[in-house]
């Protein structure tokens, strides 16, 4: 076994450069010396120097670095935040990335390839013309009408995700969100599946297995709480006695048992202790009493946040607690001052070498287990938004809608209606269908990447039998069968996302509704939301109300139930209420048929 590791090393940097190792002049740079051979990781650590050690436990983002930087400070991982892309955003581009970087890993001492981490959290949704999938609203959405198909939905969620990541020779997601939102006025609540435990459990644990059996590691976030803040807050206070903490770990220990290798705390606090200094739910519950072998990674500058006073300080007490690697963002200057801190600390003791020493174990089981050491590099680019994905996530689509109201029967006699008016801000907007994180952070309107419309499927599905007449404000001349107008929110992710005074109806869309009862015709609605909006009374206008959530790009799976043999199979994720605490109108697991 030792001479295995010694010749797999040598293969995979026979043309490497050493320096010798310095603080902070660099981990350990290859030139002429031995390669370290190894039979056990315990012994690979055993044979680190404190530097190279360190470098494993940063994360840096992909923009902060220099040329070399991975090399000349041994750096244990590269991420891109929320888009962050390389200079060409095509497979051929994060390919190249991904391998330049791990070249720059192999240069090393001792060799250790490097991990990049993206948000691949419904579909490879960084990378433009990916195949992008309905949020976890949606697929929880799924499970709400049934269990089964649910746990097939997730598998082939991750199935995807994975396909697409290793297109572009990515192997880890910071996902999927186990968080169990309770107050829709969070901005993340559509990256929880559901309000009930279960489907949490069932869909995280299946698409965990989507993943990873398809080549891909998953990350859990965010440990815990995150979804029982008051008020919805993000990075807000959640008040959880040990009752209410057991409730929602069921999603982390089957993750745990599927198979995860990483997790993300919150950067929430649990009864007024951040989650990223809360060593009795990092150390005590989760790799202890868990069992949990992998590590855990800090989320976007999270430490800065924590108690202490001071950055050494707040890393200290981030490790101490169980945090095995730092994501150091914000800047080139940022990720060098946390190697500096972390050599202090350990050096002066505030950090045990025995802390550091077993994150380090974790961080390299965790790339052992993914097969780094065996297949660093990644020589070929892959298809992403290939026609079978696409077909795929339309049925996924399909599955996820949930009939709300069906007055008369308008949903059946929509396929012989001849003279139908599409209007909204939502019909033909594939940036909304997909919401936030979805090439960029934020989100986007408009034609951002490669997709359909719902617009555009409701024209193929009707083409040569009825007549489509689009006008996003509602305003047109004419006499109609039949209104569907699609609204709903603007794409967000969280912060832009959080809404702690209202999630009403847009004064735009309400614009559009008072212009299409005009038409003294059936008015369907659609609505694209990541979470139960306001509805009032409003919905007593409305002789079809659909929620489609957050479908993605395949617009064309909400025709396929419109105007084709498909049924409504979804049922509502999350109970659904007239205002903010307020009356229940659509109670959880409420959902019609045509």
């Amino acid at each position: 076994m030792k001479l295995k590791k010694t010749l797999l090393a040598l293969s995979l940097i026979s043309f490497l450069l050493f320096t010798q190792a310095t603080c902070l002049g660099g981990a350990s740079e290859k030139k002429d010396q031995e390669p370290v051979a190894w039979e056990t990781l315990e012994e690979l650590v055993a044979q680190m120097t404190l530097a190279e050690k360190i470098g494993q436990m940063i994360q840096a983002e992909r923009g902060d670095l220099g040329k070399g930087d991975v090399s000349k400070y041994a750096l244990g991982s590269v991420l891109s935040g929320g888009g962050s892309v390389p200079p060409q955003n095509t497979p051929e581009g994060w390919l190249n990335m991904h391998n330049s970087y791990m070249e720059e890993s192999l240069k090393t001492r001792l060799g250790i390839p490097y991990v990049y981490g993206v948000d691949a959290v419904h579909g490879h949704n960084n990378v433009r013309n990916a195949t992008i999938l309905p949020h976890n609203i949606g697929l929880g959405a799924i499970a709400a009408g049934s269990a089964e198909r649910g746990a097939q939905a997730a598998y082939t969620a991750g199935k995807i995700t994975a396909e697409e990541m290793l297109a572009t020779g990515i192997r880890w997601t910071f996902a999927p969100v186990l968080g169990v939102a309770e107050d829709p006025r969070w901005g993340r609540t559509y990256e929880s599946y559901s309000e009930n435990v279960e489907i949490v459990t069932l869909m995280g644990a299946n698409v965990i297995k989507g993943l990873q059996e398809n080549g891909a590691a998953a990350c859990m976030k965010h440990y815990i709480g995150e979804g029982q803040t008051i008020d919805g807050r993000n990075q807000g206070n959640a008040l959880l006695d040990n009752a209410g903490i057991r409730r929602i770990l069921p999603p982390y220990q089957a993750a745990i048992e599927a198979g995860a290798m990483s997790l993300m705390p919150s950067f929430s606090s649990v009864n007024g202790i951040k989650m990223h200094e809360h060593k009795e739910l990092l150390t005590g519950v989760l790799k202890e009493e868990m069992g949990f072998t992998g590590f855990v990674v800090s989320d976007w500058a999270a430490i800065e946040q924590l108690s202490g006073g001071g950055y050494k300080t707040q890393l200290a007490n981030a490790v101490n607690a169980g945090v095995d690697m730092i994501m150091a963002t914000n800047g080139r200057e940022k990720w060098m001052n946390t190697i500096r801190s972390l050599q202090a600390a350990a050096n002066d003791g505030t950090i045990p070498m025995s802390r550091i020493d077993d994150a380090v174990l974790r961080i390299l089981r965790f790339k052992q287990r993914i097969g780094l050491f065996d297949s660093p590099v990644i020589k070929e680019t892959g298809q992403i938004g290939a026609d079978a994905n696409r077909a795929a996530a339309r049925q996924l689509v399909s599955e996820s809608l949930v009939l709300l109201r069906n007055e008369n029967n308008i949903i059946a006699k929509l396929p012989s209606y001849k003279n139908i008016l599409v209007a909204g801000q939502g019909a033909n907007n594939i940036g909304m269908q997909c919401g936030g994180w979805t090439i960029s952070w934020q989100g986007g309107q408009g034609a951002i990447t490669k997709g359909t419309t719902i617009l555009e499927g409701i024209q193929e599905a009707v083409k040569g039998s009825a007549a489509v007449t689009y006008a996003a404000d509602g305003a047109v001349r004419g006499a109609f069968d039949a209104v569907i107008v699609v609204i709903g929110e603007s794409p967000y992710a969280e912060t832009e996302g959080d809404r702690s005074r209202n999630i009403n109806i847009l004064p735009s869309d309400m614009n559009v509704l008072q212009q299409v009862y005009k038409y003294k015709c059936p008015v369907i609605v659609i609505m694209l939301s990541g979470r139960p909006m306001n509805i009032g009374d409003e919905y007593k206008n409305w002789d079809g109300f659909i929620a489609a959530w957050l479908p993605g790009t395949e617009g064309a799976g909400l025709a396929d139930v419109l105007f084709g043999g498909k049924d409504f199979t979804g049922k509502t994720p999350y109970t659904w209420r007239k205002t903010i605490n307020g009356e229940v109108v659509y109670p959880f697991g409420f959902g019609l048929r045509k």
